[in-house]
């Protein structure tokens, strides 16, 4: 009988940190031909929406593919293990936490590359996501203080979270939060631009999470037209589901060439100076998925 590897098992098992490493070595793989990456798909029928979206990391010897239904704005998520080599299925997991834990992750991963010693980060959105990030960026870079943008009171869970990371977090209004950041991260269920983006710096970072529609977007045009370089995981699914992307090329704010992907990008640098703005968008993989499910196994195999 195939194991049910359940959401309390990855949260004890599955770090933010080994995750990140585990992204990593998965993009690395997929730039050197040795994983792939199955686009999401959806489909809908009244008030149900089925997605799929999968990997192969050979490296790895595994495969995944991840199946989430989504109601009135609700996800609830599964991922199919199997074994590369084989093709045999090995596990069923819940997936609710690997979503939790490898969406921050891979901003981590860019807050690291883009901006290696930050002071000041802007976070909008508290939900699960937003509160995931907190932790992950915390406990991985510098930021010396924290803004966060909510359209709720979330004061109590601010003061909770700076006694937990021994730095301010406070709750302000979206220009205040991104006046001086060094990093902005955006973790919103938002279709319009949450922020002015004549208010960032020279040398800001954008992460932009929120998401993987192409008819809403985080970011306005000025925000995509000051960017240096937006860098997204995988051309052939973000250039197709990151708003974005596909909003910002629409509205003349993007060109092409100013777009990059992770294989392109390699291990290169990726910023070209200290003084340009650069957005990472991200839409969620299926790669990432089968990384943290990678973990996952690797812990339920050492039991």
């Amino acid at each position: 009988m195939l194991p049910l590897i359940d959401d309390a098992f990855v949260a004890a098992h599955v770090s933010p940190a080994a995750t990140r490493e585990a992204i990593a070595a998965a993009f690395r793989a997929l730039a050197a031909g040795r994983a792939s990456i199955q686009p999401r798909s959806r489909i809908e029928c009244g008030g149900f929406r089925l997605s799929t979206m999968g990997g192969i990391w050979l490296d790895a010897g595994l495969a995944a593919v991840k199946t989430y239904g989504t109601v009135q704005g609700q996800f609830d998520f599964l991922c199919n293990l199997f074994d590369a080599r084989s093709g045999a299925p090995l596990a069923v997991l819940q997936a609710n936490e690997l979503t939790r834990v490898r969406t921050p992750a891979l901003s981590t991963l860019a807050a690291l590359r883009l901006a290696p010693k930050p002071r000041r980060l802007a976070l909008f959105g508290a939900g699960v996501q937003g509160r995931a990030h907190l932790d992950a960026l915390l406990e991985a870079c510098p930021f010396e203080e924290v803004a966060v943008v909510n359209p709720h009171d979330i004061s109590d869970w601010c003061r909770s979270a700076s006694a937990r990371w021994g730095r301010p977090v406070r709750q302000l209004d979206a220009d205040t939060a991104v006046d001086g950041a060094d990093v902005v991260v955006t973790t919103t269920r938002s279709k319009q631009p949450v922020f002015d983006g004549r208010r960032l710096q020279r040398g800001a970072s954008v992460i932009a999470v929120g998401t993987s529609l192409p008819t809403g977007t985080e970011l306005d045009d000025t925000t995509l037209s000051r960017a240096a370089r937006v860098i997204v995981e995988w051309k052939p699914q973000s250039l197709v589901e990151a708003g974005e992307v596909v909003i910002g090329q629409r509205n003349g704010a993007l060109d092409a060439d100013r777009v990059v992907d992770l294989v392109e990008l390699g291990d290169a640098p990726w910023r070209s100076s200290p003084d340009d703005i650069v957005v990472f968008k991200t839409v969620g993989v299926g790669l990432t998925d089968l990384a943290a499910a990678s973990l996952a196994w690797a812990a339920w195999n050492a039991r």
